[in-house]
C-alpha cells in the first residue's frame, strides 16, 4: 500500500480555493475503494492518505487529477509500505 504525505507548498489562502475540488477527488477514490482513509494534518498544512496496493503508474495518474497538484499548491511524498503485521480488522492490508 502507499502512504501519501501531502504538504502545501503555497500559503493556506492560496490553497483554500482548491479545497472543494480536492475533497470531491478524495471522496471519489474513497468510494471506489482505492483510498483507504484520508485526513488533514492537525497543523492545517496538508494531509495524509492511505492507498491500497495499485500500480505506481496508476497512482501517479490519480495524483495528477488532484486539484492541489493541478493548481501547484501541494505536493505528495509517496511512501510505499509492505504491511507485514496488522490488527485483525486490517488483515486485508497485508501483502502476500
Amino acid at each position: 500500500m502507499f502512504l501519501l504525505n501531502l504538504s502545501y507548498i503555497k500559503a493556506p489562502a492560496v490553497v483554500e480555493p482548491e479545497n472543494k475540488a480536492h475533497g470531491e477527488w478524495v471522496r471519489k477514490y474513497l468510494a471506489d475503494g482505492t483510498f483507504l482513509f484520508a485526513g488533514a494534518k492537525k497543523s492545517g498544512l496538508g494531509g495524509i492518505l492511505a492507498v491500497k496496493s495499485i500500480d505506481k503508474a496508476a497512482l501517479l495518474a490519480i495524483l495528477a487529477e488532484d486539484s492541489y497538484v493541478v493548481a501547484d499548491v501541494g505536493e505528495y511524498q509517496i511512501i510505499d509500505v509492505d504491511i507485514k503485521m496488522a490488527q485483525a480488522a486490517f488483515e486485508s492490508l497485508k501483502q502476500a
